[in-house]
């Protein structure tokens, strides 16, 4: 049996996920080795799991192999669980074109059909643990166990008891703002908003078969859709706003909702949603504002003049024009999430001090109520404790919830991009922060990051 010591080297990668083997001297003619051997050498350098047979054939076939590196050991990556999600119930298709990547055609996302009362309209898909992976050392990697969160009713909805689905109270339009179904009364308009109809502010989803031309008001603590255009009025929204022919902005008017915009083209508007910009065709000398991302990757799908500002990513075909009209384009957190950052600790810290004295005197009140009972007076302050503590411990959920959502958002604003599918032209100017870099000649196909406090430019 040879000593294959003196022939072979076996190299374990840094996170132990691969081994080389390198032969560095000629097997002697009467030293043929074969697989047991192969494997008991690789055994005695630590790697036994993972074992790639193809290459210890051909160790053993005598292929030329001498001073070639070969990747004799695998190991299995850990497959990390799926994050818990609300899934839509009614009209699936629809829902899924308002959250996919894929460019979207706002017509299809204009008409939501009605929900009875009683009928299911989302449930919670759990979370997922995931599948261990395993080192070429044999070593167990632990799963990413997908993350959970607590379903809670919406506007005019209920959560069933075993806290997964989730039904309607009312006839109404469904508005999904993250891990929330509201079910709103709607508010239809079938032609054009006019001095007949004038500024509307509604409990509910607020549909508008026409226009909205200048100068008129729209509120909804719904959705606003909107088939025609909008010139420069104000509309504001509690969930998404869906605009069919366009915006016209003219400088004037502000679009603002909690949650995304949906629209064919944005012309000299103003813009501000908490989620993302979806725009089909073009945003020109506009200032929008997105807290996710900012897309217009369909049809012309360019962005030029005025300021753009994403907390994540900005993706166009095109950015900038030929004629070097100045663009500003941001990305990265803004201040208001690290105030509300700020703003949610605070309450966190004082609501868990809340209930530590709740918790107190509850004791408290139990202990007595053991040794000599309660009297009428203080079996009611038991109450009173108790439901302010199922109150306050419903407030901490809600707000710790929200306070990991909001460092995820951060985190990932931290590695945030900017897309130019086409071209990137000249006389853009990028912020990532306190960073900044004007574009001086038109690029093709780019990506731009922040890399070690640079703005990088690099190819798809």
């Amino acid at each position: 049996m040879a000593e294959l010591g003196h022939y072979f080297e076996v190299n374990v990668s840094e996170d132990k996920m691969m081994a080389t083997i390198i032969q560095f001297n000629d097997l002697k003619e009467d030293d043929r080795v074969t697989e047991g051997e192969i494997k008991q050498f690789l055994r005695e350098q630590g790697v036994v799991h993972g074992l790639v047979e193809a290459e210890i054939e051909k160790l053993v076939n005598g292929a030329p192999s001498l001073h070639v590196t070969r990747v004799i050991a695998n190991g299995d990556a850990p497959i990390n669980g799926t994050d818990a999600f609300l899934e839509t119930v009614q009209f699936q298709k629809k829902i899924r074109d308002v959250d996919s990547n894929q460019p979207i055609d706002v017509k299809d996302l204009l008409t939501i059909p009605e929900v009875k009362q009683g009928e299911m309209v989302g449930r919670k898909v759990p979370a997922t643990a995931g599948t261990n992976g395993k080192n070429v050392l044999g070593a167990e990697i632990e799963a990413k166990p997908g993350k959970d969160f607590k379903l809670r009713p919406g506007k005019n909805t209920r959560v069933d008891e075993e806290g997964l689905r989730l039904y309607a109270l009312v006839h109404g339009q469904m508005s999904i703002n993250q891990n929330v179904i509201h079910v709103y009364p709607v508010y239809e308009v079938k032609g054009d908003l006019d001095l007949k109809t004038g500024n509307i502010s509604f409990i509910g989803n607020v549909n508008i078969q026409g226009n909205v031309p200048a100068g008129f008001e729209v509120k909804a603590k719904g959705d606003i859709r909107v088939n025609g255009t909008v010139e420069s009025a104000t509309l504001e929204a509690e969930g998404s706003i869906f605009v069919g022919a366009g915006i016209v902005g003219q400088g004037k008017g502000k679009i603002i909702a909690k949650g995304n915009l949906h629209t064919t083209f944005i012309n000299q508007g103003n813009v501000e949603v908490e989620g993302d910009i979806e725009v089909a065709q073009s945003i020109l000398h506009s200032n929008c504002t997105a807290g996710g991302r900012i897309l217009c990757i369909k049809g012309k799908g360019n962005i030029a003049g005025g300021s753009i500002s994403a907390g994540a990513s900005i993706h166009a075909k095109e950015i900038g024009n030929t004629m070097q009209t100045k663009t500003l384009l941001f990305v990265g957190a803004r201040q208001k999430w690290l105030d509300r950052e700020s703003e949610l600790k605070q309450q966190v810290n004082q609501g868990d001090k809340e209930m530590a004295k709740l918790s107190t005197l509850l004791k408290a009140i139990v202990a007595k109520e053991e040794q000599a009972g309660l009297t009428a007076s203080e079996r009611v302050q038991k109450l009173r404790v108790r439901n302010a503590m199922k109150v306050l411990a419903e407030s901490l959920d809600t707000a710790k919830e929200e306070l990991v959502a909001l460092k995820e958002k951060l985190n990932i604003n931290e590695h945030g991009l900017v897309l130019a599918d086409q071209a990137l032209h000249q006389n853009v100017e990028i912020h990532f922060g306190k960073y900044r870099r004007r574009i001086l000649s038109k690029h093709e196909y780019v990506r731009v990051a922040l890399l070690n406090s640079e703005i990088t430019l690099s190819p798809q």
